[in-house]
């Protein structure tokens, strides 16, 4: 995971506004010493019960700016910060936690900080929510329901798609409805009817309705669609999922825990 270049800009600008008056009529520190009070001076704000001062304590550690790395503490203190409100605490942990990069993966804690920012609007947090609930895991129970919510909270076409593909590949059969998957499919293929992405949700559409006849062929399309595009990266599952229609089976699937 590649840092936010706000997360130092923040820490930097903090700094600098909490030294500024103490150090107005004061002579020139040397450098290492300018940092060890600005450092200073936010962990004792932090101690205090800042929130503002928690979760820049909790970057510095996470990243190790003027500060020794120490990740653990890091995550307590963006968590401290988070607990009290503090919303870009509450995107940092969950983000931390649902990415596993910087912190261990943590799906429970991402699903607490991403459920908090639902309820604020941040339609990003419904995204990530609805991969969680999609796969699930690492304390989290896969539940394609409220994965199908969570996705028709955001409501773009990436979303609309995702909720197409679990209505057509869900392993639970109280969630599956090939009859609405194959309706979305079809109404995100007119959008684009070369998008490989599509043609596939729409192949799985049809083979969860039975129509294994309209699902080969539309599956042959989405690999001739794909190898047409610049990624041939699922390719192998293409022609995978073609096996299994040409077989008379339908897909299923769970959706693989990324990001985008």
């Amino acid at each position: 995971m590649s840092h936010r270049p706000w997360i130092f800009n923040a820490v930097m600008v903090f700094c600098l506004a909490l030294s500024n008056s103490a150090n107005a009529f004061s002579l020139p520190q040397p450098k290492g010493a300018e940092e060890a009070s600005r450092s200073a001076h936010i962990q004792l704000k932090a101690t205090q019960g800042d929130a503002d001062a928690q979760y820049l304590l909790g970057l510095m550690y996470l990243s190790g700016r003027y500060i020794a790395q120490d990740r653990a503490l890091g995550a307590k203190w963006v968590t401290a910060a988070a607990t009290s409100g503090h919303v870009k605490a509450q995107q940092t942990m969950a983000d931390l936690s649902f990415e596993g990069s910087l912190i261990a993966r943590d799906l429970s804690t991402a699903e607490q900080w991403y459920s908090e920012l639902s309820k604020q609007g941040h339609k990003w947090a419904n995204f990530r929510l609805g991969f969680i609930y999609a796969a699930g895991g690492e304390g989290v129970k896969r539940n394609c329901g409220k994965a199908v919510e969570q996705f028709n909270a955001v409501g773009d076409e990436v979303s609309l798609g995702n909720i197409a593909w679990i209505l057509a590949t869900c392993p639970e059969a109280q969630y599956r409805n090939g009859d609405k998957a194959l309706e979305l499919s079809l109404a995100l293929l007119e959008a684009n009817k070369q998008d490989p992405t599509n043609l596939d949700n729409l192949a799985a559409a049809y083979a969860e309705i039975g129509d294994f006849d309209a699902a080969i062929s539309t599956q042959q399309k989405a690999i001739k669609a794909l190898n047409l595009s610049a990624d041939h990266s699922k390719t192998a599952e293409f022609k995978l999922r073609l096996k299994n229609y040409q077989n008379d089976k339908p897909y299923r699937e769970v959706l693989p825990l990324i990001a985008e």
